[in-house]
């Protein structure tokens, strides 16, 4: 006998399944450069590293914050604490932040999926 345990996953919903080389894997597109991931969108981002990473850099995702439970920031590679203001602000917007490496964002993010979590990201990409 055996189980699939392959977790359903609802239409739409974006995955990384790959991450690295200066690239994501998102539903199976090659996606160069960071990105944001919100409303089933993969979207170019311009941040580079984490002193890049700013309110006006993150404006897309809380625009549509109302909709969402969850912001994670994907910063590089480095340790570095969130600035003050985008943790202020996505409190202000009732969104948990989830500020961690690129890596443990990107496959956060995926797990959320999974769970139909109402995630928003913002990963740079390493």
């Amino acid at each position: 006998m055996s189980l699939d345990i392959t977790p359903l996953v609802s239409d739409g919903r974006l995955m990384i399944s790959s991450y690295g080389d200066g690239r994501f894997t998102v539903n199976d597109r090659k996606v160069e450069g960071s990105i944001l991931l919100y409303e089933n969108r993969v979207e170019p981002w311009t941040a580079t590293e984490a002193s890049e990473i700013t309110l006006d850099s993150i404006q897309p995702l809380l625009n549509v914050a109302e909709n969402y439970d969850i912001l994670i920031i994907g910063y590089g590679e480095l340790s570095k604490m969130p600035p003050k203001d985008i943790r202020l602000a996505a409190k202000e917007k009732g969104l948990v932040l989830e500020w961690m490496n690129s890596g443990a964002a990107a496959r956060t993010f995926t797990v959320l999926q999974t769970e139909d979590r109402r995630t928003l990201a913002a990963i740079i990409a390493v």
